[in-house]
This record gives structure tokens, sequence and C-alpha cells, in this order.
């Protein structure tokens, strides 16, 4: 090979150049100074640098202030940062470790330039020079002086792979020895021929000196020798640095702690969460918020940018309602967008004063109004942004109001007046409450029934996804969906808020954090049934309820559905449990349920006794207008409201509807033998109990005797699950005779609230209960405040009650997180107490037995569940052991029970581990975090684990995408739900290393696996989201129906294009339903003119939705991963 004068990496490569050199030469040295140095710069060399002799780097400083190009580069980082972007490979790894072995032989020196501009003092220059200097002997040349270069070449290649492969380049050789070859060099013997021939004048010795000036090969080498010698001595030691630095690459050997990869795990997945906090706001706000309030709305505004929808979930009294206010602000108000807040009609006034109070234009509707049969929602169909108050009341997608709302959210092709995207803010402190498709329902709203709606976040079949999660308990169930509830959902708990801001402000002052203290009040069950406790129990436990068994009753066996048997025989034990619940919960309620139970079965009977068995759960509908009309406080033995059916208009039009079954496949006289056993027993229950009055109550008296005692001067709330129960010590505690009682408290304003009192009644009440928290202090002390307030659960939605300190269960909790809920009434920000006391009454010496045996009613349905047959309308009514044990650590006054029934409310989240992070980074922390590189491991210990957790990135469509798995070594499984994930690599700083079985597994196979196992993951969501979408079967049949009709007389034919096209995408349910009944009425009458009409005008209110919620979702290439950590977790 002929060594070249140019070197461009076009014709010639350096690194070939390089190569020949240092194969060619013996005795050789190398010197090298570059800006910057690689890995891949070492690679092309690697072979040949192990037989060199001595070999010095030159180094480039790290980074000072430049004159007009901002920062300049650091070398440092620059190889820092190819060794994190360079892939995972055996290959890579073995190069590090050469390189490394390289490094450490004596022979190799390496230093960092530190040198001083000229005249200056304390400025550093950078050391932007790329040299290399070859010392040795060629071949064919026979002078040799160790300290004189034979080759120096300098120009502009770094030390890198592209420097030395395949950048385009321009380096010049100088050379001091030539060969042979190059001697007969005929092109530059013509030249000099040349020079001569018109220079023959001068003189001859004159000219041979000229020429040999004119060679400047040496002459430039010993100016580059003599500079490098003179840069080398103005730079520092910096091979161990250099070293230290491929060790802690994820190529080196540095042995991290599981700590480190836990934090470093932390701090890549909520890096953009910390940059988010540190931005200040842009505009000024009239709602001054807590900075955790603040928190969330940051991250409320992240996803509704993404998704166009957000629940925010924080626990009851922590301020969603400033949260979602602050929302209102930035588009109702800065960006002048049209809003509509829907809310329960009992806090339409409080969100109209707050709206006010900041000059925020947005429109006030009732969940009530919404649910109206004859609602017209036209004037709201261009509306920007909907915030829903209460938002679980739309959990339920057939109810009435739900409909309305996809219905408002769908219009116009799902764009407001401005023309974007609606968005949806949901307010709830328990979006789920009895399975979790309440949460599914809720979420549906914003997806437009968009089943791929998530695929940018990993969740290809949103059905799907939630039909996996159903089966579990609602806490595993929470887990199963982390992934998603990360996307949408904001969630603190009232500990939380406490544990991770311990110095909030809320109007510049401290936030108060009252104590909850527990007491229990016993009463005498027995004595409060006159001693017939024992009785009514055991007639209880022996009722048939073959009104609601009716499967049960089928002559053959054949005809029995296996499904319906199931749900039937658990329905039995739902209304038997439920007889125990208001038995316990008051006289009153008990009686007025006997009473009408006995009624209902006596009509029921009647009807089968005529030869018609009806749905016993419809005909209720017709039992209850009855109930409407009738006085449950009559204490006349209920009879048959046969007649009365068929006398009532509205009942008997709802009879004549009901489907009858076929009676001829019952069994009537064994059917008709269980419904008069049931009379027979409801009968001796309801004579037995039907005389009882208020002034024998045992419970009703001990709660007298408590509020003239301990009670008494103080301001107490009392809730109740029955309306019947709120009437009953409403009543008593009011009527005339207690007068003496009542003079002894002073008097006290009592008032009730339940679902029969009006909503501006219900705000007047409250009002005059919590008058500064209503903000009318003028209130206090006066007759109008009221000091004790009987309510059922209507009043636990929105309301601040945090003028009062004392409140008091009346009932049993059956279901525990109601007491959280009902706490949180009077928790709130802004409570003026250090402690509030949180009073439940239990009986006495029944609290066992009573218990006994709606445990054996619920182990009954959990059998049955347990074979598949029951649905989430039968299982919400179940009680479940945690609330059993729950209610007893309750009566035992186990005050953290309460924090713990909150933390079981709350939705699975990371906000704890961001808490984590935050605190760490408040110690100065960040550098550490910033200095750990990427393709870091440890190995930690954990039980009934054997697998490896990684952790990759990519940048996705202006954004980060995290992709956390772990790899089941032995299931061979891979998991991706960070939550899961979260708890084995969870660890604190003293957390031991498990030092990684490396010989038992092949991790370059699994990291293959993995990578392969993202990018199918990735491949499905593009796919997702380009194929055609699920929808409802009805729009399929329609579609194809208008395709096989295009040539009818009347169609046209460019309107059922575009017809079939909105029919392709996913319609809300109300729309799916409508066109459900259209294609009914088409197979009917075959009237397609029909069928145009009915769609056109859902073209026209609905439209198109054309726009994807966050854009098409964008293809990632195995370069695009980076590998963050990775981790060994073993038992």
């Amino acid at each position: 090979m002929q060594i070249p004068y140019v070197i461009d990496n076009i014709e010639q490569r350096l690194a070939d150049v390089l190569r020949y050199l240092l194969s060619r030469a013996s005795d050789q040295s190398l010197d090298i100074a570059t800006a910057y140095f690689s890995i891949r710069g070492f690679e092309q060399l690697r072979h040949e640098l192990e037989t060199t002799g001595q070999v010095r780097l030159l180094l480039g400083d790290k980074p000072v202030a430049a004159d007009d190009l901002g920062m300049r580069p650091d070398s440092s980082a620059f190889l820092r940062h190819e060794l994190n972007a360079e892939a995972f490979t055996e290959r890579t790894l073995r190069l590090v470790e050469q390189l490394i072995r390289f490094l450490r032989r004596d022979e190799v020196e390496v230093r960092l330039y530190t040198g001083l501009l000229a005249g200056e003092k304390g400025r550093r220059a950078f050391l932007h020079a790329k040299c290399y200097l070859l010392y040795g002997r060629l071949p064919a040349a026979n002078v040799f002086d160790p300290l004189t270069p034979i080759v120096g070449i300098v120009g502009s290649s770094n030390f890198t792979g592209p420097g030395l492969v395949s950048n385009h380049e321009l380096n010049l050789v100088h050379k001091t020895l030539l060969t042979d070859a190059e001697l007969d060099d005929a092109e530059a013997k013509a030249t000099v021929a040349q020079h001569a021939a018109q220079l023959s004048a001068a003189p001859l010795e004159l000219e041979h000196e000229r020429m040999l000036k004119s060679e400047i090969g040496t002459r430039a080498i010993l100016d580059l020798s003599r500079w490098y010698e003179q840069q080398w001595q103005h730079a520092l030691d910096y091979k161990e640095q250099l070293i230290e630095l491929l060790e802690n690459s994820k190529f080196g050997g540095r042995e991290y702690s599981p700590y480190e990869i836990y934090m470093k795990a932390l701090y890549t997945y909520f890096k953009d969460d910390l940059a988010e906090r540190d931005q200040q706001p842009a505009t000024r706000s009239a709602v001054e918020l807590a900075e955790f309030q603040e928190d969330a709305v940051r991250k409320a505004r992240r996803i509704l940018a993404q998704y166009d929808g957000a629940i925010v979930a924080d626990s009851v009294g922590l301020g969603k309602t400033w949260i979602g206010k602050k929302l209102l602000e930035d588009y109702a108000y800065h960006q002048r967008q049209k809003a509509l807040v829907i809310c329960p009609a009992s806090l339409r006034g409080m969100w109209e004063r707050e709206l006010h109070s900041a000059t925020i234009a947005a429109q006030v509707l009732t969940q009530e109004r919404l649910g109206l049969d004859e609602f017209d929602g036209r004037e709201f169909f261009d509306v920007d942004l909907i915030l829903v108050d209460e938002a679980h009341n739309f959990r339920n997608k057939r109810a009435k109001r739900y409909q309305q709302l996809e219905l408002l959210l769908a219009a116009n092709g799902r764009r407001g007046r401005s023309g974007s995207r609606k968005k949806l803010i949901l307010l709830t402190a328990t979006p789920i409450n009895n399975n979790i498709f309440d949460l599914y329902n809720q979420i549906n709203l914003f997806t437009g029934n968009d089943r791929s709606y998530f695929a940018s976040a990993g969740i290809g079949d949103l059905y799907k996804y939630f039909l996996a999660a159903r089966c579990e308990s609602l806490e595993a169930g929470s887990i199963r969906i982390f992934n998603l509830l990360e996307e949408v959902v904001i969630r603190r708990t009232r500990q939380f808020i406490r544990r991770a801001y311990p110095e909030a402000l809320i109007h510049g002052e401290p936030i108060r954090w009252p104590t909850r203290q527990l007491h229990s009040v016993e009463y005498d069950l027995q004595a409060a049934y006159s001693g017939l406790y024992q009785n009514i129990i055991g007639s209880i436990e022996g009722l048939h309820l073959a009104h609601y068994n009716l499967e049960a009753y089928k002559l053959r066996p054949s005809d029995q559905d296996e499904f319906e048997l199931g749900r039937q025989a658990a329905l039995v034990g739902i209304f038997k449990s439920r007889f125990l619940k208001r038995l316990e919960s008051s006289i009153e309620a008990f009686r007025i349920s006997i009473r009408r139970s006995l009624a209902f079965v006596k009509t029921f009977a009647e009807y089968v006794q005529d030869g018609i068995v009806l749905d016993s759960v419809s005909f209720q509908q017709a039992m209850r207008l009855l109930e409407a009309d009738e006085e449950d406080s009559d204490d006349s033995t209920p009879s048959s409201q046969a007649s009365a059916l068929d006398e009532h208009a509205a009942a008997s039009l709802i009879i004549a509807k009901l489907p009858k079954l076929e009676a001829s496949k019952y069994d009537r006289r064994r059917l008709h033998r269980a419904l008069q056993a049931d009379i027979d027993a409801l009968n001796e229950i309801w004579h037995a109990i039907k005389h009882i009055q208020a002034s024998h109550d045992a419970k009703l008296l001990q709660l007298q005797s408590l509020l003239a005692s301990q009670l008494n001067g103080c301001k107490v709330v009392i809730f109740t699950y029955y309306k019947d129960t709120a009437r009953y010590v409403y009543q008593a505690l009011t009527e005339a005779s207690n007068a003496e009682w009542l003079a002894t408290l002073g008097n006290p304003t009592i008032r009730r609230i339940d679902s029969s009192v009006k909503t501006t009644d219900r705000t007047r009440i409250v009002s005059h209960f919590a008058p500064r928290a209503s903000n009318q202090p003028e209130l206090v002390g006066t007759s109008d405040e009221v000091q004790i307030l009987i309510a059922t659960d209507v009043l636990s939605e929105g309301h601040n009650l945090q003028d009062c300190g004392h409140l008091l269960n009346y009932d049993l909790h059956w279901n525990p997180t109601r007491m959280v809920q009902r706490a949180g009434r009077i928790d709130r920000l802004g409570s003026n107490f250090d402690l509030l006391h949180v009073y439940n009454m239990f009986p006495e010496r029944e609290l066992e037995a009573l218990l006994g045996l709606v445990r054996s009613l619920t182990s009954k349905i959990d059998l049955i569940n347990q074979t598949g047959f029951l649905d989430a309308s039968v299982l919400g009514e179940v009680v479940t052991p945690r609330d059993f044990n729950t209610l007893k650590r309750i009566a035992d006054e186990d005050h953290s029970v309460i924090e713990e029934q909150e933390s079981f409310l709350e939705l699975a989240s990371s906000e704890s581990l961001f808490a984590e992070l935050q605190n760490v980074l408040a110690t100065d922390a960040q550098r550490w975090l910033t200095d750990l590189d990427d393709g870091i491991h440890s190995g930690i210990e954990r039980r009934n684990a054997k697998g490896l957790f990684f952790y990759f990135t990519a940048p996705r469509d202006g954004s980060t995408a995290h992709f956390w798995r772990y790899y089941d070594l032995e299931k061979q499984t891979i998991t991706d739900n960070r939550y899961t994930i979260m708890q084995l690599i969870a660890c604190s700083p003293d957390t031991p290393r498990f030092a990684p079985p490396y010989s038992e597994v092949d991790i370059f196979a699994i990291h293959d696996t993995i990578l392969n196992s993202i990018l199918r993951d990735v491949q499905q969501q593009v796919t997702a989201t380009v194929v055609d979408k699920i929808v409802a079967p009805e729009q399929n049949v329609i579609a194809q129906l208008l395709h096989n009709n295009l040539a009818q007389p009347g169609v046209d034919r460019g309107e059922v294009r575009e017809l079939r096209k909105m029919l392709k995408e996913p319609q809300v349910g109300a729309v799916v339903q409508r066109l459900r009944k259209t294609l009914n009425r088409y197979n009917a009458d075959n009237d397609l003119l029909a069928l145009l009409e009915v769609l056109r005008e859902l073209y026209q209110t609905q439209g198109r939705s054309n726009l994807e919620p966050s854009g098409p979702v964008s293809m990632i290439t195995r370069d695009d991963l980076t590998l963050v950590c990775y981790e060994y977790i073993y038992a």
C-alpha cells in the first residue's frame, strides 16, 4: 500500500492507513491528539494497537463557556453518550473489556488537555486538534530515530468510528522517510523538472536548497512533534478516569447496588414530571391552590393534551373542586373556550358561586336534568370542555344521564366550538363502586367506544384489558390496569398528601390535618326488639323467597338456565342479608321492609294462583307505584295488592307489558307452597314488631343518652344507610314528648336530609349546619344554625361540613369504605379541629351472631360466584371477608383502620414512588442520579421470584415512551405491568446487592427476547390504529345493507359512501342503541328510506370523528430503544 498524502475517507480511509502503518512498522509508538474518543475508534485499530509499543492519547478538555457557540463539547461526555447509546451486545461488551485491558497497560498513557489561552489567566481553551504521529522503522528504510515521527497525519478526523471510517474528512499526511516506490514518482519528477527548467538562470546551489526546503514533510513532522509535546505538558493524567468511565458503563464491571437501579428507574420514569414541576405558570390565576393541588393540575393538563380526558380521583376532602376550577380557568377563561359543568343538583349553587368568584364563564347543568327523557342537549353540542363532578354517577352506561352525556361528547364529530377535540374532566373520590367496569364506563366517555384509543400506551383493546381485570378483586383489578391508570387517572389519598407535602399551605396558612378518633357506642339489639330478636332471625333464615328464585321451580331441569339458576340463588341470599341489615339499622326500617315484602309476596302469590308467573324483579316496578301512594306507618296487616295494581293506571300498564313466563313450565303447586310459607313467616314477624314503640327502642335510647352527655353542646352529623331510619330517628328526637330531653340539650335545631328532601332545601340545611364552610358566618350562633343533622348518604357527596367535629354512624358499616367517605365530609381542607370524633353504634352482645349470619349468606353467594354464575349487579352488594374483619376492628376502636380503608379505596398508584424520588432529590442527589449511566445493572433478592427486569425508553411522538418488562426465567413469560415490577425492584439504600448468576443466564439472548417482544407490541399498537376499528355488529350489518341497496331508487351513492364511513367508526352506546332499534324496524318493514333518514340525522348531529386521541401511533425501531437499566431478581 502506498501511503497517500490526502486522506478523506472516500478514496482512502484513515483507519486503513493507520492499520497499514502500525502493522508495517516495527518498534513503533503512536501519539494521538483528538477532541473526541470513542470505543468504535478503538475498534478500528484494536488488533494493531495490541502490538504497538508506547501509545499516548491526548483528549480535548471538559466544557467551558464559548464565545459564540454556547457550550463546547466534552470529550468525556461524548464517550459516555456513545456508551449509553450502544446496543447491549456481547460483541460490544468484549470490545470494552479489551479497551480497558489496553488502557491498563503501562505503555499506554492518557491525558486530558487543560492548556490556557496565551496571555490570559484562568481561561481554558478547548483542544480541537486531530493529529496522529507514528514513531518506528518502516521496511526499506534504514534510518530510525525513536524521537522523530516517521509519519504525521493532521486534519479533521477524530479518533472515533466515523472519524476514521465514514465521515467525509480532510487529513494531510506528512512523511519523514519515503519508500522506494514513492521515490520513483513520475508525476513528481516531471513537476520538479519543469520547475528546474523555469529557474535554470538561478544558481544551482540556491535551487538545491530551495527544493530541499520545499520538501515540507520532515519540517512539518518536527514541528508537529514539538507541538504535541507542548500540549502534552499542558494536560493532566486522565487514564484512571477514562477507565472508570468505561467501568461505570453497562459494559463495565462496576457493581451497582439495587438502590441505584431503583433510583435510576424512578428518575428516568418521572423525568418529564420533574421538568413539568419546574415550569413557571405562563398566565396569572384567580384560583389559588396548595402545592399538591398545583401538581395535580399540571398532570391533568398533560393528560388532557394527550388523551382529551382525565380523571381526578383524590380522596374526599382534598379539594378536587379547586383542581377542576383551575382547569376550567385554563380553558374557559384564558382560552375563551365554551365550558360546561355537570354536577348533582345539590352542588349547583356551590359551582355557580365558585365560577363567579373567578370570573369563569361556564354553564352549570345538573345531572338530574341531564337524565330527563325530554332533555334537549343541542345548545351544548359545540361545548369544548365538560367537567363532571361526582362522576361516579356515570358508572352505569345504561342510565339515561350517561347516554345523554355520550351524545353531547359525540356531537359535531367530537369537536367543540374551537374546532379542537372536546375535553372531559371527571371528578370523583370513588371511580369504582361495584366493580372495575365502573371505571371502564367512565373512561369510555372520552374514548367514544374506540377500543384502540390507548394503543400508544400499549393497550390495543381497552375492553379486553378490563375484562382480564374484572375477574379479580378490586385491589388486584386496579393493579392489573395500573398502566392505564398511570395514563389518565390522578389519585392521591389523604395520608399520602400529608406525608408527601408536610409543609403544604393553602391561602398562605399551613394545612391542618386533624386526627380521626373512633368511639364505639354499644346498645342491646335484643332489647330493641322486645326480646324477639332470636325468633325473628330464625324466621328470616327460613324464608324461601321463591319469587326471586323462580328458575328453581321449573318442572324439568333441562329447562333451567344454569347461569340464571345461580344468579337467582344468590339473589335470595342478598335479600335475606338486606333484611338483616335493615333489622340492625332500626326497628322502623325493618318494619317497613317486612310490610312491603308481605304485600309483595301476597300479591305475587295471587297472580301465581291465577296461573300467571311474572318476572319478580320487573314486577317490583309496578309495586313501587303503589308504595308511593301508601302510608308506611300504617300498622294494619298488609294484604294482596293485585286489585290495586289492576286499578292503578300506571301500574296496570307496567303489568300488562311485563313478560309473562310460561306457567306450564313451572311447578306452580310447589311454588305456591313456598310463597305461602313465606307469607306465614312474614305475617308472624309483622305482628311481633308492628307495635314496638320508639320509647322502648334500646338503640334509639342509647343515641339520646349519648347526645345528652358526651355530645351535649356539640355540632353532630348522624349518618344512616336508610331513608326510613333517618325519618324514624328525626321524628323520635323532635317529637313533643321529648321536650324535656331537648331542653337538657339547649333545644338544638335538628334537621334531616335524605333523597326525599328537595335539592334547594338540602342546600339551605347544609349552609345552616356549616355556615362557615358555606361562607355564611352571620348564621353562627343564631337560632337558624343547625346543631344536629340526620342524613343518608345523599349528603356524603360533595358537601363541605368542616364546621362539624363529631360524626355518628347509626348503623353497621357493611361497606366500611362508607365510613371513610362520610368522615371526609367533616375532615376537609380548612377544618379548624385538631381531633375529629367518629362514633359507631354496635349491638353489644349480638354482633358476633349477626356477623355470623351475614357471613354464612355471603359464603353461599361466594360458592355460586366461583362457578361463574354471578354478574356485577349481584356481587356489588356482597359483604367481603375484609369487611367483616374491618367491622370488628372498628368495634375495637382501632384508629388505623380508617387510613387502611382509605388506602383500599385508592387505586394502584405510583404517586408514593414519585414522592420518594422527590425526597431523594431534595438532598441534592440530582447530580448523583444524572451521573448514573444508561444500561447499568445489579441484583436483588426477592421471595418467590426468579427473573430479570429490563427498562427501555424510546423517543415517540414528541415524548418518551417507557417500556418496563419482567422476564420470568421459570415460566419464560414477559410481564409489562409497571406496578408489579415496581414492587419487585423497590428497595432502600442499605439493601444488599445480590451477586448476579452470570453463568446461569444468557443475558444477551434474554435481552434480545425482550427487545423483540417490545417491537412486536409496538407493531400491534400501530396496527390497531390503522386497521378497521372494532364496531358494534349492528353497524357492520347496516353498512353492508347500504352497500347491497346502492342501486335502489332514491339512494345517493355519495351520501351512502359517507354514511358507511361513519358506520365503520366506533359509535357511542346511545347511538348504537338507536341503530339497533332502527335495524329491527327495517327488518320488520323493509323501509330503506326510513333507515336512511335516521342515518342522515345521526350524521348531521354526530358527524365523523376524524381526530385521533393523540395522532397516529408512530413506529419504533430497534435503534430507537435505549436500555436504561436491568436487574437480576432472584429468591
